[in-house]
């Protein structure tokens, strides 16, 4: 056991956890392709062995030399990573999101705000990132503000296990629209849907999918203004169970111009397209990237979204476009497809 994983990235109570969609993507998934010792699970500690994985609520798994950290970021943290140092451990953080340009319409700008709390915040992210002997980041905005700031900076896109979804078949009866996500866990990215979607739906008289529904969280339809009985839903779920959702035929990937989004991957236009979906996203520059190898269509005003949505009205558009995408994901952006970057950079880190 070369490598643990160590993330706080779980939903459920310990043993019977899952992982989020944080550590799926960017600890089980390279850790299952990389071809390294591994070992992922949430975080265990022995101030004579450093960082380890809980084995039992009170024991954990140690031996570790390596140590990727997930969204650690409580108080003692930096002091661990320290001390782990010192016991020869090599300590690595993982990066893909930019919680320092978090707004505060998405719920994470609260949990990690350093005046709100005082346990583990932002903040005290930014000094573990800091302390850390690398760090690897999912996309290039995020390389360029963390390799001003310290050296040993890598970067490894997402990919996406395209064995997780089921390709859509697409027939000829009107399409569904859909998205996936929170919609708490947004930067005011949906409202701009407003402009178009309603009405959209209402001159083709179209159903809208919403995956990720909560009751703890403003409804789709009212985020994005569309009448109720337009918009069925998916319940928010574990990760094992989150593809079963993508019951619709014509994927939105809506984001505002703003630095966290720059900041964020494009894995949801690809989880779509495995599951065999046609999509179009905001032209910010991960979508750009897609759009450039013939996946996904753009858009960067109401009128733009509007032509895109008429074009997937097509029934041989939509299945056209969705396998020739498929095919382009599953050679360039799977999990696969990145294995060999994460052999490398874990490999080239180890002691």
């Amino acid at each position: 056991m070369a490598i643990a994983f160590v993330t706080t990235d779980y939903s459920g109570k310990f043993p019977y956890i899952v992982p989020g969609g944080c550590s799926y993507y960017r600890c089980l998934l390279p850790m299952t392709v990389a071809g390294l010792k591994a070992r992922m699970g949430l975080p265990a500690w022995d101030p004579k062995q450093g960082f380890g994985i809980k084995k039992t609520q009170h024991t954990g798994i140690f031996g570790f030399n390596t140590v990727v950290l997930k969204l650690l970021m409580n108080r003692w943290t930096p002091k661990q990573v320290e001390l782990a140092q010192s016991l020869g451990q090599k300590i690595i953080v993982d990066i893909d999101d930019y919680h320092d340009a978090l707004t505060p319409a998405n719920i994470a700008y609260d949990i990690t705000d350093p005046e709100k709390n005082k346990i583990a915040n932002r903040s005290i992210y930014q000094e573990v990132i800091a302390a850390a002997d690398a760090v690897t980041v999912s996309t290039p905005y995020l390389y360029e503000i963390y390799s001003q700031q310290r050296d040993n900076v890598y970067m490894v896109r997402n990919g996406v296990n395209m064995k997780q979804f089921e390709r859509r078949k697409h027939r000829s009866q009107k399409p569904v629209f859909g998205w996936a996500g929170a919609t708490n866990y947004r930067n005011n990215d949906l409202e701009q849907l407003r402009e178009w979607l309603p009405d959209f739906l209402k001159e083709h008289n179209l159903q809208f999918h919403h995956v990720g529904h909560s009751e703890e969280a403003p409804s789709f339809a009212e985020v994005a203004g569309i009448e109720p009985w337009r918009v069925t839903t998916s319940p928010l779920t574990h990760i094992n169970d989150y593809a079963s959702g993508f019951k619709f035929d014509v994927g939105i990937v809506p984001l505002n111009d703003i630095p966290f989004n720059h900041a964020k991957s494009n894995i949801k236009g690809l989880e779509y397209v495995a599951a065999g979906i046609p999509f179009i996203a905001s032209d910010i520059p991960e979508y750009r990237l897609l759009s450039e190898d013939g996946v996904g269509m753009l858009a960067d005003s109401a009128e733009n979204w509007k032509s895109a949505a008429t074009m997937y009205l097509d029934y041989k558009t939509r299945k056209q476009t969705s396998a020739a995408a498929w095919v382009t994901v599953m050679r360039d952006w799977s999990i696969e497809a990145r294995a060999k970057e994460w052999n490398t950079v874990l490999s080239s880190l180890q002691p």
